[in-house]
């Protein structure tokens, strides 16, 4: 054996040391966990999120040597793990299973919640409002079409509010059991997603038979039983098939950006970089808008967002959709939101979520 043979194989001992060492650590904050969930239920304490706060502040601590994306996955998986633990967790998502309604909240929450598929934004709201699920997540805003009516409706006609948002980037990847595109001869997918990928499916899969199927779950489960067959499907779901990754990013318009809202029954505590948003109807007066924005001006209240939305069911009625810097319970958005509920027809708080 050589030197560097050697090398290399004492250098994979000690990676397998650290791997027994890192799956003890792993096991001993699990148990941790399981004991705070204990002490909590004697507590009724209300369910909390996963910290995405500490996963950062470990993310800035780290040399550079793993690529942070990589690092934040890995403490996401970790944390939203032992967050199960703590206490039972069932997010909704508005859409089809294996979609990226459900991998966005798979990517907050972890695969060791329990997720509850809806066919829409009102039926997965409706499941946090019923008690039947802790948290929703639906998406809230698109780089296309800005804030995403279903949503401000569906919150417009709830309790519930928004708890926490992230943004999520939305891509499609051809996942299969065959090693290259040449090997593949079916392709599996939902149609909203092969609409997405036209020109892609033209130029590189004209040979492939492209199939629809009711999920993407579906495609995948397909693609997982025939080797020569691959799903265009979000790559968080690829480990569940034993698929990989044959074509990355193959959406014919690129990545599509769209922030995700967490909705919840708690409202959430002032953490010194909140957004909030709010919902109002303004009345019929010459300078109605200009007297409700002026409440936020005054008080040195950022207004960050402003988008007029359709009322449903009422014809060439509108609200305006507010996002403003700063959480209810600071001084002067107390002020500010009393004031606008005064002059306003209509007036809600949706909720607070924290910057970034």
């Amino acid at each position: 054996m050589t030197d560097k043979r050697r090398e290399v194989e004492d250098l994979r001992g000690e990676i397998a040391k650290i791997d027994v060492s890192l799956l003890a650590s792993i096991e001993r904050r699990a148990k941790l966990s399981k004991r705070i969930g204990e002490l909590q239920k004697s507590m009724t304490v209300p369910p909390g999120l996963p910290d995405r706060g500490q996963i950062e502040a470990l993310v800035t601590t780290a040399t550079g040597d793993v690529p942070h994306p990589a690092l934040r996955q890995i403490f996401r998986e970790i944390f939203a793990s032992c967050f199960a633990l703590e206490q039972p967790v069932v997010v909704s998502y508005a859409g089809l299973d294996g979609g990226f309604s459900h991998a966005a909240a798979r990517s907050r929450f972890g695969v060791a919640a329990e997720y509850l598929g809806g066919e829409t934004i009102a039926r997965a709201i409706d499941e946090v409002s019923r008690k039947r699920a802790t948290y929703a997540v639906i998406p809230f805003e698109t780089r296309a079409d800005g804030v995403v009516q279903a949503t401000i409706a569906a919150l417009t006609d709830s309790d519930v509010k928004i708890v926490a948002a992230f943004e999520s980037i939305v891509n499609l990847q051809l996942a299969s059991k065959a090693s290259s595109l040449a090997e593949v001869q079916k392709v599996y997918c939902i149609p909203k997603d092969r609409a997405h990928c036209v020109k892609f499916l033209a130029n590189e899969m004209s040979g492939a038979d492209v199939q629809d199927v009711k999920t993407a779950y579906a495609a995948c489960q397909l693609a997982a039983a025939d080797p020569r067959a691959a799903a265009l499907v979000h790559e968080g779901f690829t480990a569940d098939f034993s698929l990989e990754v044959i074509k990355r990013n193959v959406r014919d318009d690129g990545d599509e950006r769209v922030r995700y809202a967490i909705i919840g029954n708690r409202p959430p505590s002032r953490t010194g970089k909140d957004l909030t948003a709010i919902i109002v109807a303004l009345q019929d007066a010459p300078g109605a808008l200009h007297e409700i924005v002026k409440q936020f001006a005054e008080r040195g209240v950022n207004l960050t967002k402003v988008q007029s939305r359709p009322i449903q069911d009422e014809s060439w009625q509108y609200h305006l959709f507010m996002e403003i810097q700063g959480h209810p319970t600071d001084r002067p958005v107390v002020g500010a939101l009393e004031d606008v509920r005064r002059q306003a027809k209509f007036f809600k708080v949706l909720g607070s979520y924290q910057l970034g």
